[in-house]
């Protein structure tokens, strides 16, 4: 039985097929000197899973402790804070999950508040905890039109507005374009090995997964899946999918390079969501954001910021690799 803290934690067999993790690096090092800026304030922690939430209050009520997912349609609220704060259901609606599709009931929320934003009038469908693994989740609905920063280096996260401006990149960040609408920021300038494809980032899943028809691309070129190396995936709505590891060479998002790394093969659910089960596509999860020193996600600009390590060694500058972690 998966364990109620994780939302789609990998089985441990299936956790430890996944040893080898990503590195990151610039795709073109620059020639320039590198220079370090504070890093942002950020008010946020991580779960047991290690996941990046944030505080959030309901109708003045909390703290409660919410998982930003930037892969749900919807905001999402556990069964039992529904019914500790007298939420009466109202009619139900289908929820998209990474795996399937189910009805749920929903709940009204007078006004959600998380840092320094207060929405009102919610309208929140109700999933067990048990599947959830936390308070409830922030999906695009409540997100979209912000900037989401996920600092790992000091495992913190926030959502705040988004200025009219996002201003010029640092040395060690990378600005990666994406295109979309409704919080669905897609990023085509992506090559898996040496087939293009579309990507996009899903902060609410732990591993990153590739659908069929890229793998099927990716054959052409000698990939292969690697025999018995199979993880159970499990989404925020239930029910249960396996999906296949095959080893990566590289993965180029804009300038950003992830290399020598691993992809799960599986046509989830959250494909034909996002418009992509006939295109070949992959989601970009935890375990490659988790790579960079800090992440942010700015919805009102369609812009994707890496942001590399503080610093980096004589011997990876020399190597011509920018920040590999």
């Amino acid at each position: 039985m998966l364990s109620d803290f994780s939302r789609r934690r990998l089985l441990a067999y299936g956790a430890s097929a996944l040893a080898l993790a990503p590195s990151l690096a610039r795709a073109d090092a620059p020639h320039a000197q590198l220079i370090t800026t504070p890093p942002d304030l950020i008010d946020g922690f991580t779960d047991m899973a290690d996941r990046l939430m944030l505080e959030t209050t309901i109708d003045g009520k909390g703290p409660y402790r919410f998982v930003v997912d930037t892969g749900a349609d919807r905001s999402v609220v556990a069964d039992d804070v529904a019914a500790s704060l007298g939420l009466l259901p109202h009619r139900d609606v289908v929820v998209q999950g990474i795996v399937r599709a189910l009805p749920a009931p929903t709940v009204r929320l007078q006004n959600v508040s998380f840092g320094k934003i207060t929405l009102d009038d919610v309208a929140a469908p109700v999933l067990p905890r048990k599947w959830l693994g936390a308070d409830g989740f922030l999906g695009l609905d409540v997100i979209d039109g912000r900037k989401v920063i996920f600092d790992f280096q000091n495992r913190k996260l926030s959502v705040v507005h988004s200025g009219s401006s996002t201003g010029w990149p640092h040395f060690n960040e990378i600005v990666v374009r994406a295109d979309g609408s409704n919080g669905r920021l897609k990023a085509v300038n992506c090559v898996v090995d040496d087939v293009e494809a579309v990507a996009f980032i899903d902060s609410g899943a732990q591993l990153s997964i590739c659908n069929t028809p890229l793998f099927n691309e990716l054959q052409k070129g000698g990939a292969k899946a690697i025999d018995g190396a199979e993880i159970p995936l499990i989404g925020a709505t239930g029910g249960l999918m396996i999906g296949r590891l095959m080893e990566v060479s590289r993965i180029r998002l804009g300038d950003v390079l992830f290399t020598k790394t691993r992809l799960a093969i599986s046509d989830l659910n959250v494909f034909d969501v996002w418009g992509l089960a006939k295109k070949p596509a992959l989601f970009i999860g935890m375990d490659f954001l988790q790579q960079c020193s800090n992440f942010t996600i700015d919805y009102r600009h369609k812009e994707l910021r890496f942001k590399l390590a503080d610093f980096i060694s004589r011997k990876d500058w020399q190597g011509g690799r920018l920040a590999r972690l």
